[in-house]
């Protein structure tokens, strides 16, 4: 999902932080209905946050010791806010005028207070100091040769011959123990496994999944006839909310790089026909910005010319299948979206204030001396009877004259702005007129049809033509459980019809969701056609992971008990993401990345790598829009340090592939006189995976 007025950055406004000792202090996560960030709280500096005007819920966990908070209370200006200890305090927050926000955290009192800060002028680049925890020593393990002794309990029999991933040296067990050189660069780590390789099991165990994110437009572009359709522009600044020429063809170009690392799907954003125009982007309308990300549909039936045509997606699909790779397709139904310029004019919808207000190409328009891109709402008149020509008030929510207005609830909510389809009603509609005359789409009348009979046609057209394995759902809980149920139903079927007409065989149809702040348990939305869900939470704790990696320890344990225990429970970890920031730019550190890589990728469960992780990907351009920045151009021309970040990520992704009892299988921690370790099993598959503590700073 994307809002228009993002949560603005506080890495480089000026943002006080942390001294280095003071890490055992709780974390504060300030989230919108469609982005968050967290920050870790220090009791001797306030945090400064940037906030743009909007309704946030802030969740401070962590608190340790003896204490506990009101069941209501309030956010006001400079009164103590009473936490709760161990467990997290959630609280309302609205912010009426954008500017600088501090939170400042009392270790004594279990209490944070928040106030508006002055304006600053000057902006600085902030990076986190990297977590103070406790951590055995790297040092301590080695013995006057170098060498490091495994104890490996009874997971193999004696004379067993097992291969280390990284150093690819082979020993033998003797005395339940192993002892060999580590790797350099491995972040002190070691991946045991047998050295007689077991073939791998045909079809995939999607709790070891390994699933890479591609934002389609910001990915590879090989195709430039088409980055510039329906008449987009550049803005010819720093291009932070514009179309950057990514399509279909440049995932195809690029499918053996991604087999590389691991991968064993592909999700890509939407790629369906996006509005054709420009809203203004961020709180002060400081860029144009269209719909790049995918998540602002005009028609739900066909691809967006700027990512390629059916010919590419069928290619995609075949070539990456070829590689034993599964295809995800984002699927959104909640919201359509905005009403562009280019659109009202493009579909005859004339809501113009006054004749001439606009451009004859109203596409063209840009703002004026001392206006701004959200200017452009004035050429618009809201209160035109002819917005019954758009979408229609038995389509949408919305606040237009005719439409229902949004409400207050999850379902019937207005996400970011977004016009919220009333997926709810059993009541027959019939599309809107532009959209039956929209060149090239699928869309047709329908007999009885309900406003969630015709979303759920249009999503599982694309499994009946090309095989698609499975969806990303976007903002589940905002749409009704019955929906979700009837889309896997009759995606599933139509995947089974796809497969005999083209004589293949292959896995049932596989639903991720994206339950906004869900954490990995095993919750009733499983139960609405979900095989895994998004688990929000291993980001924060990938922070300390990659300080120590045996600070994984409870972490990995909690998720493999309640893999072993709920036959359908599978969290989808994620170290970064579109909606949230990148794990790089929190601490700028190669060594971080890596250690956090190895943390991410031996979780259990099934696990998703954002373009670019791999490399160390950093923000872009973002003005006052943080997440704009978390799309930046994927990085193809590399240095030294990133070329060996990629390469200890193919080791381990190809590794955790190899395996899958890393994701789905029984954990078990294996006692060391150093160090942190423990076995993975799943059926005759088991794997060794040794830390050896961290070097001395």
């Amino acid at each position: 999902m994307f809002s228009t007025k993002a949560i603005a950055t506080a890495y480089t406004l000026g943002l006080t932080l942390v001294a280095a000792n003071a890490f055992a202090a709780p974390t504060i996560t300030i989230s919108t209905t469609t982005n968050s960030r967290d920050f870790p709280l220090d009791p001797q500096n306030a945090l400064v946050v940037p906030l743009t005007k909007d309704s946030y819920t802030l969740n401070i966990s962590g608190v340790e010791g003896d204490c506990s908070a009101p069941e209501t209370q309030k956010v006001k200006f400079n009164r103590p806010l009473q936490l709760q200890c161990g467990a997290p305090t959630e609280l309302p927050l609205k912010i009426r005028f954008t500017g600088d926000y501090s939170f400042a955290y009392d270790e004594q009192q279990h209490s944070l207070t928040f106030k508006r800060e002055p304006k600053k002028s000057t902006k600085k680049e902030f990076k986190r100091p990297i977590p103070n925890v406790t951590c055995d020593a790297f040092s301590d393990s080695l013995d006057s040769d170098g060498l490091v002794t495994v104890n490996l309990g009874d997971s193999y029999p004696e004379g067993t011959v097992l291969t280390e991933a990284f150093s690819q040296q082979t020993v033998v067990v003797k005395d339940q123990a192993v002892q060999f050189k580590p790797a350099a660069n491995s972040g002190n780590l070691a991946l045991f496994e047998p050295a007689e390789k077991k073939k791998k099991p045909q079809n995939l165990d999607y709790r070891n999944a390994n699933i890479y994110f591609v934002m389609v437009d910001r990915f590879n572009n090989a195709d430039s006839s088409n980055d510039q359709s329906y008449g987009r522009r550049k803005d010819g600044k720093d291009e932070v909310g514009t179309f950057h020429g990514g399509d279909l063809k440049g995932v195809i170009e690029k499918l053996d790089y991604i087999q590389s690392l691991g991968t064993d799907a592909i999700w890509l954003s939407p790629i369906v026909e996006q509005v054709h125009g420009f809203v203004g982007g961020g709180d002060s309308g400081s860029f144009p910005f269209y719909a790049y990300h995918g998540y602002w549909t005009r028609d739900f039936t066909k691809i967006d010319e700027n990512f390629g045509n059916d010919n590419d997606l069928q290619t995609l699909v075949q070539e990456a299948h070829k590689r034993g790779i599964k295809v995800l397709l984002d699927a959104v139904i909640n919201h359509s979206g905005y009403s562009t310029l280019a659109d009202l004019q493009f579909d005859g919808v004339n809501v113009q204030t006054q004749p001439n207000s606009l451009p004859t190409k109203w596409a063209d328009w840009t703002p004026k001396s001392g206006e701004n891109w959200h200017n452009y709402h004035k050429n618009i008149d809201y209160k035109s009877p002819n917005w019954s020509q758009w979408w229609g008030g038995d389509w949408v929510r919305s606040g237009l004259p005719g439409y229902t207005a949004p409400g207050s609830s999850d379902i019937t909510m207005s996400l970011a702005g977004l016009p919220d389809f009333i997926t709810e009603s059993d009541k027959a509609v019939t599309p809107p007129q532009w959209l039956l005359n929209n060149p090239g789409t699928r869309v047709e009348k329908r007999d009885n049809y309900s406003v969630a009979d015709y979303l759920i046609e249009w999503q599982i057209d694309w499994v009946k033509r090309f095989g698609i394995d499975g969806y990303r759902v976007d903002t589940v809980k905002h749409v009704e459980g019955d929906v979700w149920k009837r889309l896997k139903k009759e995606a599933s079927s139509s995947l089974e019809t796809w497969r005999k007409a083209n004589d293949k065989s292959g896995q049932p149809f596989w639903m991720m969701g994206e339950v906004w702040g869900h954490t990995a348990y095993r919750s009733p939305y499983f139960d609405d056609g979900f095989d895994a869900l998004i688990n929000f939470d291993m980001q924060k704790k990938l922070d300390k992971g990659a300080a120590c990696f045996s600070q994984m320890q409870s972490t990995y344990q909690d998720y493999a008990n309640t893999i072993q225990e709920e036959a359908d429970f599978n969290p989808v970890s994620y170290m970064s993401s579109h909606d949230t920031e990148l794990f790089f730019s929190r601490f700028k550190s190669y060594d971080m990345q890596r250690n956090a890589a190895n943390a991410l990728l031996l979780s259990p469960g099934a696990i998703q790598v954002y373009y670019g992780d791999e490399v160390g990907r950093n923000t872009g351009p973002y003005a006052d829009d943080f997440h704009q920045g978390t799309r930046s151009d994927m990085v193809w021309k590399r240095d030294n340090n990133q070329d060996t970040l990629l390469k200890h990520w193919q080791i381990l992704g190809q590794f955790r592939q190899a395996h899958p009892a890393i994701g789905a299988g029984v954990h078990q921690e294996i006692k060391q006189n150093n160090g942190y370790a423990f076995s993975r099993t799943l059926g005759e598959d088991k794997v060794i995976v040794a830390y050896f503590g961290r070097d001395k700073s």
